[in-house]
């Protein structure tokens, strides 16, 4: 007798995978819904993930898991570091002082609202440094490309409101007007 439903089974949850719903990742098959972070169970993307026990992590629960640890340890290791001399009693001790303090480094500010701007999230703006988010227009809030930018008094605006508010027609005429 023909043997039917003879679909591979999903990594994750041990069901039937289809086609249309069949993604590889790590050398095996699993739903596109299922393959996600054992970590924080968000969806990953195939390449984008790593391995540890032959289940999926995102590079940041991978980091905070498996990477290096100490203060500061896993995905944020190279922002804050030990800032005092550990007291091991290793017969290798290591004489230089420099090497064995750390300080945090110092961190570039958003121009707009003064947070901290990691590089994932940097845009250079005007020769100013902004989240991406940040690059709004000062009249409107309309978010902007870098390109679209333009600067009057120190703030960014959008083309529209900067024609406005500064063109021929705009704000500092008509008080010119009405004197």
């Amino acid at each position: 007798m023909p043997r039917f439903g003879g679909a591979p089974k999903c990594c994750a949850c041990d069901k039937s995978v289809y086609m249309a719903e069949e993604l590889n990742a790590l050398g095996r098959k699993w739903h596109k819904l299922c393959f996600k972070c054992a970590g924080c169970e968000k969806r990953l993307t195939p390449g984008m993930e790593t391995e540890h026990d032959g289940k999926p992590y995102c590079k940041n629960c991978y980091g905070k898991r498996f990477g290096p640890k100490g203060v500061g340890g896993g995905a944020t290791a190279g922002c804050l570091q030990n800032t005092e001399e550990t007291s091991s009693t290793s017969k290798y001790k290591n004489t230089n002082p420099a090497t064995n303090k750390f300080a945090i480094t110092q961190q570039e500010k958003c121009h707009r609202c003064q947070k901290t701007v990691y590089a994932a999230e940097k845009m250079l703006v005007l020769r100013k440094i902004f989240h991406k988010m940040c690059v709004k227009c000062n009249s409107c809030g309309k978010t902007m490309e870098a390109g679209a930018v333009l600067e009057h008094d120190d703030e960014i605006y959008c083309k529209s409101c900067y024609a406005r508010d500064f063109g021929p027609h705009g704000k500092e005429m008509r008080m010119w007007r009405l004197r």
